[in-house]
């Protein structure tokens, strides 16, 4: 891969016979096509391909947000990119068993630098439902007092997170999720940020746990 500086291929794009020219912000990266493979594709090779595939499935449901709420670009690296590779590196490979197992626990969906939440409870006292509380840290600033909560939650096991924005408010301490019949019997793990009232600010996410679902 090289970097193109005052090409004539500027705002350029596509492929130019083995060449494949991409525009990146700021950017124009020149790429070598690669050749069709022909052998078959060993047990690690696949056990690689699955994790990605994994990995994107996760981040669908909460694509959009992250491209805005997850860091800040750094270079050719949009917050997109960090955001997937966060997923990556906490899909763990095991070669020998031939699997790919999530750290729930290492996962994030955002990163910014509000004050972060403070998960205090997470249960689930009635059927179809789980109970979330966390900590009142906003200090008496009345701007952080109005800061939404964003959830994300999945089943153990599954593909697909669910995504839910502004839930509840930083001042209110506690939200009540109704949940669909499908997480009956489930332990379901659960992030949660904070986001401003404007949308300009997020804190970084928080895993508040799993619970099972009565």
């Amino acid at each position: 891969m090289g970097k193109l500086i005052d090409s004539l291929l500027l705002g350029s794009s596509g492929r130019i016979g083995r060449l494949v020219v991409v525009n990146i912000p700021g950017n124009e990266i020149l790429r070598s096509r690669p050749r069709k493979k022909l052998k078959e594709f060993t047990a690690r090779q696949l056990l690689i391909q699955a994790r990605m595939r994994k990995s994107y499935h996760f981040l669908l449901s909460y694509k959009e947000f992250a491209k805005v709420h997850f860091g800040q670009r750094t270079g050719m690296k949009s917050c997109y990119n960090q955001a997937l590779s966060n997923v990556l590196n906490t899909f763990k490979l095991d070669y020998v068993l031939n699997e790919v197992t999530p750290v729930y626990s290492e996962i994030e969906f955002a990163r910014g630098s509000l004050r972060s939440i403070v998960p205090t409870g997470l249960t689930s006292p009635l059927p179809l439902s789980m109970n979330l509380t966390w900590y009142e840290n906003s200090g008496g600033d009345p701007l952080r007092k109005t800061d939404e909560v964003q959830l994300l939650f999945i089943a153990e096991g599954e593909l697909k997170p669910v995504f839910i924005e502004n839930i509840a408010l930083r001042l209110d301490t506690t939200v009540d999720i109704p949940l669909s019949p499908h997480f009956q019997g489930k332990t379901v793990h659960v992030w949660l940020a904070f986001r401003s009232a404007d949308c300009s600010q997020v804190s970084s996410s928080s895993y508040a746990g799993s619970v099972i679902i009565t």
